[in-house]
């Protein structure tokens, strides 16, 4: 594991391969030309540990105490021609393809070749045909070319240390090679392996959801055709760490992170998690059953649909499949709100691998299946539902909603707005109570709540129920409660004066107030809805009820 990093960083040995270096002559050598290449630079003031510097051959000697000449991979000395063709001593080298030549330099190189010797360091030279810095850039660049191809090396070998030891293993190879705590994790943030890391902080998987992942997502689904092998070119700094999402089959599945410091090389510790990334989706792949790991896919994939964002064909079959859609005759969307002061973070939730939930606008959404030969209303379905989380979370207070039954994948937002509207109104009319209410059974409230905010829905309920109200308030009367009651027992006299636990003599003469307070006819079909329309109203905006 010692020579890992030999599979992305160049040698010396494999860069002297290159047309760059076609002149070159190796004037010192010996096992040290195996060493690995971190940067190529021009002149010995921006070398550090691992670089292979280019420098003019006579600024060599000036270098000879620089404690940083023991450090460097390698120095190629170049040589300005002259008018003669070589008026350079001779001493013995090696020839770029490795093999002894005879390399003809100046005398005064002759201590700087013992000097690199002794410590190590190969040091080779090349004739100036050109400019000292051009010289030093078509060497950069041979270099970068044999990265990408030293990457695709250790792409390999990182795969079959997955092969071999699992996602453990490939973290313990990549901390080795960087010296940094590595951790991967799934898109819910669940740690499958690490090494000096933990899980992601709460607010740092916030910004990965909603600003990477997301976009990530939608830049997947706008291809024609999703690959399992998309890894962004370079990671995502958050905080202080440096994050690649694992792609599977074009969703966003899990993230290789790796702790870094402020001076780090970002680009160059870049390099090695790409191929790890990739590396990585052979053992999500495996797990892509898994409901802990895989789900998170279809989940992703789920809520997209929820929101109105197109899918591809391949990912509608992904669904269907995953959640056995395909099977389902139709679709009711529930969409489950924890009422304020509940502990939601720590609720426990219905997880079976057939229950399709995803979270969505703090509320909890699922997708529970209609099938003909054994049908369920939204009712049975929500009371099911409701006696799941009641039995794993006994203090926890719910409202529910429901939409009408969806007949196809493709009307699952319409659903999910059906829904989401359902428990809005069922919020305004119940305030803070339980309660469980479906779109279809809304009835006028659903035309009532498109116009809420028209000014005149208020001064139709000005009309029709503030004189009552007002003279209950200064005569400490009930007319206006009663009247409710009266209503809601479909203008049966007997039944509200039993509910209200007063003779029926006595309800009819409350009755005739009323009409007579409203100026109405009390018992006018038309007069009585316009009364139950406005009750509504009142609720609906929230004013406390009568």
């Amino acid at each position: 594991m010692a020579n890992a990093r030999l599979y992305l960083q160049p040698s010396i040995k494999q860069l002297l391969a290159a047309d760059a270096l076609s002149e070159a002559q190796v004037l010192t050598s010996g096992d040290w030309m195996d060493r690995p290449v971190l940067q190529v630079v021009f002149g010995f003031s921006s070398a550090r540990a691992g670089s292979l510097v280019v420098a003019r051959a006579e600024n060599l000697a000036s270098q000879e105490t620089n404690p940083m000449l023991k450090e460097v991979a390698g120095v190629v000395a170049i040589k300005a021609l002259t008018s003669s063709s070589h008026p350079l001593g001779n001493v013995s080298g090696l020839s770029a393809s490795g093999t002894v030549a005879a390399a003809t330099v100046d005398v005064d190189l002759d201590k700087m070749v013992r000097v690199f010797s002794d410590l190590h360091v190969p040091l080779i030279l090349v004739p100036g045909l050109g400019e000292p810095v051009q010289v030093a850039e078509d060497i950069r660049l041979a270099f970068q070319y044999e990265i990408k191809r030293c990457g695709a090396r250790l792409h390999s070998h990182f795969v079959a240390t997955v092969i071999e030891n699992g996602l453990t293993g490939l973290v313990e190879e990549l901390s080795e090679l960087i010296n940094r705590p590595v951790a991967v994790e799934t898109a819910d943030f669940k740690v499958l392996a690490s090494q000096n890391m933990g899980p992601t902080p709460p607010g740092q998987q916030k910004t990965l959801t909603e600003e990477v992942v997301e976009e990530l997502n939608r830049e997947m689904r706008s291809l024609v055709h999703g690959t399992s092998t998309v890894v962004p070119e370079q990671p995502v700094r958050i905080g202080r760490r440096l994050v690649t999402p694992i792609v599977l089959e074009g969703v966003v599945v899990g993230f290789v992170s790796v702790m870094v410091r402020p001076s780090d090389d970002i680009q160059s510790i870049g390099e090695y998690m790409a191929p790890a990334t990739l590396a990585a989706l052979v053992d999500f792949s495996h797990r892509r059953k898994e409901v802990s790991t895989f789900t998170v896919t279809q989940k992703s994939l789920l809520k997209d649909l929820l929101s109105g964002r197109n899918l591809s064909a391949a990912d509608q079959e992904r669904l269907e499949q995953h959640f056995g859609f395909d099977l389902c005759d139709g679709f009711f969307v529930l969409v489950v709100h924890v009422m304020p002061g509940q502990p939601t973070r720590d609720a426990n939730w219905p997880t079976h691998e057939s229950i399709a939930m995803v979270e969505m606008e703090t509320t909890r959404v699922f997708v529970l299946p209609f099938d003909s030969k054994a049908p369920k209303t939204w009712q049975e379905h929500a009371e099911e539902l409701a006696k799941q989380i009641k039995e794993k979370n006994t203090s926890l207070k719910i409202q529910l909603s429901a939409s009408r039954m969806a007949t196809n994948l493709l009307d699952l937002p319409d659903a999910y707005r059906e829904a989401r509207q359902a428990l809005i109104i069922g919020s305004m009319t119940n305030e803070d109570k339980e309660f469980s209410v479906g779109y279809a059974e809304l009835g006028i409230k659903r035309l009532l709540y498109l116009m809420i905010d028209h000014p005149e829905l208020e001064r139709f309920y000005e009309e029709n129920l503030e004189p009552l109200e007002a003279y209950d308030t200064e005569w400490e009367t009930e007319l206006a409660p009663t009247l409710r009651v009266y209503l809601e027992h479909g203008f049966n006299l007997n039944s509200a004066a039993k509910e209200l636990f007063i003779h029926r003599h006595t309800m009819r003469y409350r009755l005739e107030q009323i009409a007579e307070l409203l100026k109405i006819d009390i018992d006018s079909t038309e007069v009585l809805l316009n009364l139950q329309i406005a009750f509504l109203i009142r609720d609906m905006k929230g004013k406390p009820k009568a």
